[in-house]
């Protein structure tokens, strides 16, 4: 039975949301992606919204392009720092690395570097992987849902709510999911874990986008031939083709079937 797997990364841990053809679905969380791939090694697609492919001296073209894409909420989205500069033990040594090839790294993204090291040391010791993991970002997964529309900030409950029934529109089993996951994972239990509902929702983009046909996705950069970098991991963000372009496509596939 196939089943896609979307992830974010929590406070201390990968959030995970499971979903199958046959509409079951579990969420589970993992100390590394080392342990989210030895339970979930068989699914169709594994979407996270980490960079796969790291660039030796420029910025990645899937990052500028997203950030154009966004337009304002564009800055959510964080250039990847160069692969050197992940490896440094601190961030003036990480900087002074990468400003070598034009850009800074920004405070935020230095942040999440043991996570980004985590998943390129996992790619290069796992390449059976590369095939399944796919890299996205969730402000780019909402655009789309919402038709090409900036969805509002995760900071305001209309921003939540938007986002709550554009994945329910995608799959409505995610408004169960949502209610479950909140239930379960911010609790005092779970504190350490994850704090934040935005985490639950990010991890549900990614996997109604893990969820979706080929067909039905869009890659940044666009094109059959995207860049890979020197350890041949393609450097390419996944998203969903929006609703309305699938529409039209479907619009225009029966009108010629019938002619």
């Amino acid at each position: 039975m196939a089943k896609y797997v979307g992830v974010d990364w929590a406070s201390k841990g990968w959030l995970g949301i499971v979903l199958r053809d046959d509409d079951s679905w579990e969420t589970d969380h993992f100390p590394t992606i080392w342990s989210l791939w030895k339970r979930h090694s068989d699914a169709t697609r594994i979407c996270i919204p980490l960079p796969i492919g790291l660039p030796a001296d420029s910025k990645r073209a899937c990052d500028v392009a997203a950030r154009e894409k966004l337009d304002q909420q564009g800055r959510s989205v964080l250039y990847a720092p160069i692969r050197d500069a992940i490896y440094r033990q601190n961030l003036t040594d990480a900087k002074q690395f990468n400003e070598a090839a034009g850009y800074s790294i920004q405070n935020q993204t230095w942040g999440i570097v043991p996570r980004i090291r985590e998943v390129d040391e996992f790619l290069d010791m796992n390449p059976g992987a590369r095939d399944r993991l796919f890299e996205t970002h969730p402000a780019l997964c909402f655009y789309a849902l919402n038709g090409h529309t900036a969805v509002p900030s995760m900071d305001t409950e209309r921003g939540i709510d938007r986002r709550k029934t554009l994945v329910a529109d995608e799959y409505p089993e995610a408004a169960t999911i949502y209610v479950k996951a909140c239930e379960l994972y911010l609790t005092p239990k779970y504190s350490s874990f994850l704090s934040d509902k935005g985490h639950i929702l990010d991890a549900l983009a990614a996997a109604v986008t893990a969820r979706r046909p080929t067909s039905e996705l869009s890659r940044l950069p666009e094109g059959d031939d995207p860049p890979q970098d020197e350890r041949g991991l393609t450097m390419q963000m996944v998203y969903p083709t929006d609703t309305d372009q699938t529409r039209l496509t479907g619009i225009n596939e029966t009108q010629t079937r019938s002619r």
